[in-house]
């Protein structure tokens, strides 16, 4: 019987691959499509606290066929001074607390194999430079491009495994702070159904709980 139970459990788990966050993988995780060249994704936060207002850019993640050194001087300069704008951005939020406030949002730009640099101006522009999705890599950006959940979550995990002409998603998150997050205060487990277009469909809550205690673990 106990044997049983442990062929059962591993057929169970059979499959699946972790995924772990954007900053893992590296800049040539991703497939790029035909003609792309190099990717970048910025992102833009402004922060207000009782000393003032800060704002600044920073690089979010790389994706490159050829790394940006290879380009001449001139493209590589009109490439960093490609300004970020809030009426491209593909993902925002804010944070509001009692220290202060912030808020920001992300862009992305391109290099095309002949040199010529494009605004990514949507969620479906980024996605269209890495499909069809068939990596882990791939698979993290475009749940990370959908979800907030891991940089809201105290715990965080992330699987896929393949099913049919596409991929089954799991993601799993806990939270014990209040705050103005929809899933405060408990933990949740999705699934997803994603395409190898980068299509994500079908969210289900397989489980939840809510914590008796919050604000602190």
């Amino acid at each position: 019987m106990i044997g049983m139970v442990i062929v059962l459990t591993l057929a169970t788990q059979a499959g699946w691959k972790s995924v772990k966050s954007l900053e893992h993988y590296g800049p040539k995780s991703y497939t790029l499509k035909q003609g792309v060249a190099y990717v970048e994704l910025r992102k833009w936060t402004s922060s207000t606290d009782p000393r003032g207002t800060t704002k600044h850019v920073e690089r979010k993640l790389r994706m490159y066929a050829t790394p940006l050194s290879h380009f001449s001087p001139k493209i590589r300069r009109a490439f960093s001074h490609t300004p970020v704008k809030k009426r491209y951005a593909f993902k925002k939020g804010e944070y509001v607390g009692l220290g202060g406030t912030s808020s920001w949002y992300y862009n992305g730009v391109m290099i095309d194999h002949k040199g010529k640099i494009w605004r990514l101006e949507n969620r479906q522009d980024v996605v269209d430079m890495v499909k069809p999705i068939d990596t882990p890599a791939e698979v993290a950006l475009v749940m990370w491009l959908h979800s907030d959940a891991r940089e809201k979550s105290e715990k965080y995990s992330l699987k896929y495994r393949k099913s049919g002409s596409g991929y089954i998603v799991r993601e799993y998150h806990s939270n014990h702070d209040y705050s103005n997050w929809k899933y405060q205060c408990g933990e949740y487990t999705f699934e997803y159904r994603l395409s190898r277009q980068g299509k994500l469909r079908h969210k289900k809550r397989m489980k939840s709980r809510n914590f008796k205690e919050c604000g602190s673990e």
